[in-house]
């Protein structure tokens, strides 16, 4: 299963190359999102999560 660092890694990614063409986003926050994700793969590492959308991306 692909950890949701990962997949938050991907989407930050597609959205530093859409920056420049489309201003979709105000402000981003990556080191929060990051953090916010690591916590989320150790709740489910540990098989506690905050509820069935827990690190959905």
């Amino acid at each position: 299963m692909q950890s949701v660092r990962d997949r938050l890694e991907a989407v930050l990614s597609r959205l530093a190359v859409r920056a420049d063409n489309e201003s979709v986003f105000v402000k981003l926050y990556p080191e929060a999102a990051r953090a916010a994700a690591d916590a989320a793969d150790g709740r489910r590492k540990v098989g506690v999560t905050l509820g069935p959308l827990d690190g959905t991306i």
